[in-house]
C-alpha cells in the first residue's frame, strides 16, 4: 500500500491524523527539522559540559530532583527511568491509538525545543514506518506529569526492550526490531525524559475520538430521522426559522440535516392530528445539535495540542536557556474530554428514549414492535438493553478531571486524571454506537409495520442493511442483529458534504 507522506512544516487536519491511525500516512524527516533538532540538542550539550544543573538531565526525578547525577551516569539514569516508569496495568489499547501516540511524538520531538538526538527522532518514525507497534496498557497515566507509564511502555521498544505487535504477533521488543532490521536505541542525557514527559497518551485517544464523533454525530442524525418517520412524527421543529432565531451552529446543522435526509419522504410533514411530539424526537436539533457544538470544541483543543510541546524541561536554542515548567500537565485535554464524554453521553441516552417511544403501542404501531404482541414479545427487551447501556456511560461520564491525588511525595500534587477520562471516553464511544444501532432496529421496524416512507437516502440504507438482515417476521435472536448493525452503521459508505463535519 503506497502511503501518503505528512509533512512537519503543516498543521494536520483531522483527515491527516486519520490516515496516520489507519496506517495509511507516514512522515516526512527534512533536513530543515534535522537541522533545529541538532541545534537545540548542542545547545543542551554546551550547557552540560559546563557543568550547569538542570532537572531530569543530571538531576534524579520527581521529589529526587535534588540529587545530583554524576556524567558518567547520565545514560544509565535515562535508561532505568524507562524501565522504573513501565508500570502500566489493563488491556493494551489498540493499535490505532498506538500509532497516533508514535506520531504526536515524532511531530512534539521534531519541534526542536526538547534536545533529544535526531537519530532517536529518525528511530522512533522507524517504528511508525515499519507499523511496529509497542504493546501499551491503557492504565497507569495520572495525566500530570507526562503520561508516564504508557509512554515508558512506548519508550521500552525503541530501546530493543518491552513488547510489540507486529502484524498479527506479539514479539519482545528486541525481536521486533530485528525482524525489521533497526538496532535499539541508547539514550543520552535528557532523552528518555523527553519521550515520556508528554501528553501524547491522552491526546492520541483524543484525536481518535475526533475523528470517530464526526462519523457517529452524522449517523445518530440519520437514525434519529427513520425513528421520527416511523413515529409519524412533525418536521415543523426542523423549520429553519427556529434555528435562526437561536443561533447554534450545531443546532442549525443538524436540523439542516433532517430536512436533507427527509426532503422526499411524503411522511414528512408539518402538521399532524398529534401536534407535537415527544422531546425526544421534537428537541433533536437541540440535543444533538449540542453535543456537535461541544465535539467541534474538544476538535480543536486536539488540533492545538497537536501542534504543542509538552515535555519537561524545555531548550530555547536562541540564548540556551533551559526552563522547567509544567507543560506536561493534561489540564486542557482532561477538560476537553470530560466535556466531550457528556456529550456523547447524550447522544445515547435521547437515542434510548426515542427506541422507548416506539415501544409504547402509539402512533398505530404494535406494542414493542411486536407482530403479535403478547405471543411475542418484540423489541422489548431490546430497549432494556439499551438502557443499561446509558446507564453504564452515565457512570463512566462522571468528570475524571475534578479529582486528583497526591504523588511523588508531594512533588507532584494536582494531577489532571486526563488519561481516565480518555480511556472512559472510548468506552462510552464504542457504546453510544451499539445504542444506536439497537435505535437502527427499532427504527426500521417501525417502518416496516407501519409502511411509512422516510425518502431515498433512508430507504436507500435501509434497503442495503436488508442484505445482512431480514426484515423481521416474528421474535428471533437480537443479540448478533445489534452486531451487525453496529458494523453497518460504522462502516457503510456515503457520499455527502456534510459528512464529516460538526458545525
Amino acid at each position: 500500500m503506497k502511503r501518503i507522506e505528512l509533512s512537519l512544516h503543516a498543521s494536520w487536519s483531522l483527515d491527516d491524523w486519520n490516515s496516520i491511525a489507519s496506517g495509511k500516512a507516514r512522515i516526512h524527516l527534512d533536513p530543515e527539522t534535522q537541522q533545529r533538532v541538532v541545534a537545540n540538542r548542542q545547545t543542551l550539550v554546551q550547557r552540560i559540559e559546563q557543568g550547569d544543573l538542570m532537572y531530569g538531565v543530571n538531576t534524579g526525578f520527581g521529589s529526587l530532583c535534588t540529587t545530583v547525577i554524576p556524567i558518567n551516569e547520565l545514560e544509565e539514569l535515562q535508561a532505568n527511568l524507562i524501565r522504573s516508569h513501565a508500570v502500566g496495568t489493563g488491556p493494551k489499547i489498540d493499535k490505532e491509538l498506538v500509532r497516533l501516540m508514535l506520531a504526536t511524538k515524532v511531530r512534539a520531538l521534531s519541534k526542536g525545543y526538547s534536545a533529544v538526538e535526531w537519530s532517536t527522532i529518525h528511530a522512533l518514525n522507524a517504528l511508525l514506518d515499519h507499523d511496529i507497534l509497542p504493546v501499551v496498557p491503557s492504565m497507569g497515566s495520572l495525566g500530570a506529569s507526562g503520561d508516564l507509564a504508557p509512554l515508558s511502555h512506548l519508550t521500552l521498544v525503541l530501546m530493543g526492550e518491552g513488547k510489540a505487535q507486529v502484524g498479527s504477533q506479539i514479539l519482545p521488543g528486541v525481536e521486533a526490531l530485528d525482524q525489521k532490521n533497526l538496532l535499539p536505541v541508547t539514550l543520552g542525557a535528557k532523552e528518555g525524559l523527553a519521550l515520556i514527559n508528554g501528553t501524547q497518551f491522552m491526546l492520541a485517544h483524543g484525536l481518535w475520538l475526533a475523528i470517530q464523533t464526526r462519523r457517529l454525530a452524522y449517523f445518530a442524525d440519520v437514525v434519529a430521522a427513520a425513528s421520527l418517520i416511523g413515529f409519524d412524527g412533525c418536521s415543523a421543529p426542523f423549520d429553519a426559522r427556529i434555528h435562526q432565531v437561536r443561533p447554534h451552529g450545531g443546532q442549525a446543522l443538524v436540523a439542516a440535516r433532517m430536512r436533507d435526509f427527509l426532503q422526499d419522504s411524503p411522511d414528512f410533514d408539518p402538521i399532524k392530528t398529534h401536534v407535537q411530539d415527544p422531546y425526544s424526537f421534537r428537541c433533536i436539533p437541540q440535543v444533538h445539535g449540542a453535543s456537535n457544538d461541544v465535539w467541534a470544541h474538544v476538535t480543536e483543543v486536539m488540533l492545538k495540542e497537536s501542534d504543542a510541546v509538552t515535555d519537561n524541561p524545555t531548550v530555547f536554542t536562541d540564548g540556551g536557556d533551559v526552563i522547567s515548567a509544567g507543560n506536561f500537565h493534561g489540564q486542557p485535554l482532561a477538560l476537553a474530554l470530560d466535556y466531550g464524554k457528556m456529550a456523547l453521553c447524550e447522544w445515547g441516552s435521547i437515542s434510548e428514549r426515542r427506541i422507548n417511544q416506539l415501544c409504547l403501542a402509539k402512533r398505530g404501531l404494535p406494542a414493542f414492535l411486536a407482530h403479535k404482541p403478547g405471543t411475542e414479545s418484540g423489541i422489548m427487551i431490546l430497549q432494556y438493553s439499551a438502557a443499561s447501556l446509558v446507564s453504564r456511560n452515565k457512570v463512566l461520564s462522571h468528570p475524571s478531571s475534578t479529582d486528583s491525588i497526591d504523588s511523588s511525595a508531594g512533588q507532584e500534587d494536582h494531577v489532571s486524571m486526563g488519561s481516565i477520562a480518555a480511556v472512559h471516553a472510548v468506552e462510552v464511544l464504542d457504546r453510544i454506537w451499539t445504542i444506536l444501532a439497537m435505535e437502527w432496529m427499532a427504527a426500521t421496524r417501525a417502518l416496516d409495520l407501519s409502511h411509512r416512507k422516510a425518502g431515498s437516502l433512508i430507504e436507500g440504507l435501509l434497503e442495503v442493511y436488508r442484505q445482512s438482515v431480514p426484515e423481521a417476521k416474528g421474535d428471533r435472536v437480537l443479540a448478533d442483529e445489534i452486531e451487525i448493525t453496529k458494523d453497518f452503521l460504522q462502516n457503510i459508505s456515503l457520499e455527502d458534504p456534510d459528512f464529516l463535519r460538526f458545525q
